[in-house]
């Protein structure tokens, strides 16, 4: 009797950790870029961590300069503004390029209420464990209407 519970113990323990194990954001890099979004959408620093290489750095445009970030100035600002919702704007995803190790994602956020929209290039690899993350993304602001879509 002792045994049989052992047994269905155990069994449990590796049913729970497959399936915790298969649920890891950084699997796939579809999973990698609805986390990105959804981080966005919700200001969810947390989600964009899990998925995020820890030596990403995010660059985009101020006008005429162009400004870098490393993820933990990033994450440190999404900190600050934990649980805001991007509530005016439609975000959507597309592939740019893909290989076995390397996929270049284009993430659109079009604001409702601003003439222009962000464009993000989203540079996803994988790494030695296996695992798919963020290491680039170029953000880009659009101004009125452009050739650039």
């Amino acid at each position: 009797m002792k045994l049989k519970a052992l047994v269905i113990l155990l069994l449990g323990i590796i049913i729970t950790g497959n399936a915790v194990a298969g649920d890891k954001p950084t699997v796939s890099h579809t999973s990698v870029i609805n986390h990105f979004m959804d981080s966005y959408i919700n200001s969810d620093y947390k989600k964009l961590k899990a998925v995020l290489s820890e030596d990403a750095v995010f660059t985009s445009n101020r006008d005429v300069r162009v400004v870098k970030h490393s993820a933990s100035d990033v994450l440190n600002q999404m900190k600050k503004n934990e649980g805001v919702k991007q509530g005016d704007c439609n975000i959507s995803a597309s592939i740019v390029s893909e290989t076995e190790a390397l996929v270049i994602a284009r993430v659109d956020v079009n604001y409702e209420l601003f003439d222009g929209n962000q464009q993000n290039y989203v540079v996803i690899e994988k790494n030695k464990g296996g695992e798919w993350k963020i290491t680039q993304v170029y953000k880009m602001f659009i101004v009125g209407d452009t050739d650039a879509k």
